[in-house]
């Protein structure tokens, strides 16, 4: 395994306040009120969020340790991170525990993407600490919500390069393994932020298709 390096290591680190952490992350229960009835419907797969008791329409999924005889095998997934020198993107292949469950597999998605590469040439598009929280499918209009830690933004180097690498690398991740995905939001700490780091608009739904 090669030594990990970050987009940090090219630029100086952000000197954002972070946010306090802690509590119950009622902005996800918000979320997951807001697409189950607003407009969105359809039946959601939600991984790491622990809610109330389950609804007919709704299946909830709290990532546990979970033995290997409760798992339906291995999935084979690709993650997609910035090439060193920032002259592109490489893609590495590597094995996710899956129990066939959507929202499950795209949470542990997207947490390899976030442990970095394993090949050299390439570095991590995330600040060192960032982790994914949660991800949101919903099977009737294709769309997925993703939410990582705070330090997606109280870390993040910052500049419009760096930015669109982050962004580059969980979207195009997004739709080579869920190339169905139609809308992809991405959260910090269960809330919308208007950007990462000053320069690219967060505050919308994203077409993972188009970042390939």
């Amino acid at each position: 395994m090669s030594e990990q390096h970050s987009l940090g290591d090219r630029r100086r680190p952000s000197t954002r306040r972070p946010r306090k952490k802690g509590g119950f992350p009622w902005n996800l229960l918000v979320w997951a009120i807001i697409l189950g009835f607003a407009g969105l419907g359809g039946k959601f797969y939600l991984a790491n969020f622990a809610g109330s008791e389950d609804s007919p329409e709704t299946e909830t999924f709290v990532v546990e340790e979970t033995s290997s005889a409760t798992l339906m095998g291995d999935r084979s997934v690709v993650l997609v991170y910035p090439e060193w020198d920032a002259s592109g993107y490489v893609t590495e292949e590597r094995l996710i525990s899956s129990r066939d469950r959507t929202g499950e597999d795209l949470l542990n998605l997207m947490r390899q993407l976030c442990q970095g590469p394993e090949i050299s040439g390439s570095v991590s598009p995330f600040p060192e600490g960032t982790v994914a929280n949660a991800a949101f499918y919903n099977s009737e209009d294709k769309s997925v919500v993703l939410d990582f830690s705070q330090e997606l933004v109280t870390g993040h180097p910052g500049g419009s390069s760096a930015e669109a690498a982050t962004l580059t690398s969980i979207l195009r991740t997004v739709a080579l393994n869920f190339p169905n995905t139609r809308s992809c939001i991405i959260l910090v700490d269960g809330s919308q932020v208007e950007t990462l780091a000053g320069n690219l608009n967060m505050e919308q739904a994203f077409d993972p298709r188009r970042w390939l």
